[in-house]
């Protein structure tokens, strides 16, 4: 008889650890310069070894020499990095070809480092503080924070700015087209429908946000492009929408950056008033 060759069990290969979320798309763009095509029959590179020998090297041709860590601490920051700009453990990889492909993907790979040193240095030195703001885009959105509470307790004021705009940008591109509202305290377009910075913490009252927003003007020059039916409309409700661009009738669709305002007896005043103004004005006109 002839035996059954017995079917082999496959084994499920353990899932990689999961990076954090804003370090996810940046190691999904520096991966694609690795070689992907293995070629048989050649000993494999050891990679920890080849780090642990070239990393120097690495550093000082690439210009991340300007870091200032020690030896151990680039290898810690650049192990995951170099051995996907390495490529295949089965070719053999020079450091200078290493580093063209650093220099390919610079911005990426720097926004990548800059995210590594915010969570192994508790506080930046000034000279890894500037290198962090000037290399950070889109994730800023998850470590402004972070940056931002650095930036307050060194003074600087001239990094203060450059996050902001970065803040900004990496909104409109990531989040949502509207920003914002910028918070009183800290200046970035970051606070909540829930009156919270998303930067700072503050925690923003309305009478805060009114005076901080020129609200009653805004509110009178609002209700002055209604219609008489709209003004009407409005009339009948205690509060408004408003975002960093616009006052909205609380009957509009909401946006994920509007936040709700209550209406004081006077800013009810001031619609009232140009109602009575604008639309009786017309309804007399018309009974003539």
């Amino acid at each position: 008889m002839v035996k059954k060759s017995k079917k082999k069990k496959k084994i499920k290969k353990k899932g990689v650890e999961e990076t954090k979320p804003e370090s996810k798309e940046l190691l999904k763009e520096v991966k694609q310069v690795a070689v992907k095509e293995k070629k048989s029959g050649r000993k494999e590179v050891d990679i920890d070894k080849w780090i642990e020998e070239n990393v120097r090297e690495f550093v000082e041709l690439s210009g991340l020499s300007m870091l200032g860590l020690s030896e151990a601490q680039y290898v810690e920051l650049l192990h995951d990095i170099l051995t996907q700009l390495y490529g295949s453990p089965t070719t053999r990889t020079d450091v200078e070809t290493v580093v063209k492909r650093y220099n390919r993907h610079k911005e990426t790979i720097n926004e990548l480092i800059a995210n590594k040193l915010i969570y192994v240095f508790e506080t930046l030195p000034p000279h890894l503080l500037d290198f962090v703001v000037a290399s950070i885009r889109d994730s800023v959105l998850f470590v402004a924070p972070k940056i931002y509470e650095q930036i307050v307790k060194e003074k600087r004021t001239d990094l203060t700015e450059i996050l902001r705009i970065k803040w900004f940008d990496g909104w409109v591109r990531k989040k949502y087209r509207i920003p914002p509202i910028t918070c009183p305290r800290c200046g970035f377009n970051s606070v909540m429908p829930d009156l919270s910075c998303l930067v700072c913490g503050f925690s923003v009252s309305e009478s805060q946000l009114k005076k901080h927003v020129d609200f009653e003007r805004n509110l009178e020059r609002f209700v002055k492009e209604l219609s008489c039916g709209e003004l009407k409309e409005l009339l009948n409700y205690e509060s408004v929408f408003i975002n960093s661009q616009e006052i909205k009738k609380p009957t509009e669709i909401r946006s994920p950056v509007d936040i709700e305002l209550y209406l004081t007896p006077k800013e009810k005043k001031i619609i009232r008033e140009t109602y009575i103004s604008k639309c009786r004005t017309i309804s007399n006109e018309g009974s003539k």
